[in-house]
C-alpha cells in the first residue's frame, strides 16, 4: 500500500468513528428529551394532586369549625 491508500483508510476509519460517536450523541438527546417529557408529564399530575390535597384540607378544616359551632350550640 502506497501512502495515499493509507492516509483515506484511516480517514475512512476515523469518519466511521465519528459517525457513530455522533449517532450515539443524538440518540442520548432524543432518549433524554423523552425522559425530560415524562417527567413534566409526571410534575403536572403531581401538582394537580397537590392543589386538589390543598382544597381538601381547606374543607376540611372549615366542616370542622362548622362541627364545633354546633357542638358548642347543642352543649348549651
Amino acid at each position: 500500500m502506497n501512502i495515499g491508500q493509507e492516509f483515506l483508510i484511516s480517514l475512512f476509519i476515523q469518519l466511521v468513528i465519528l459517525a457513530f460517536f455522533v449517532g450515539i450523541y443524538v440518540a442520548t438527546i432524543k432518549f433524554m428529551d423523552s425522559q425530560i417529557k415524562e417527567l413534566k408529564e409526571e410534575m403536572k399530575r403531581y401538582n394537580n394532586v397537590l392543589e386538589r390535597l390543598i382544597i381538601t384540607e381547606q374543607c376540611t378544616k372549615s366542616a370542622h369549625h362548622r362541627i364545633d359551632e354546633l357542638e358548642d350550640r347543642f352543649n348549651k
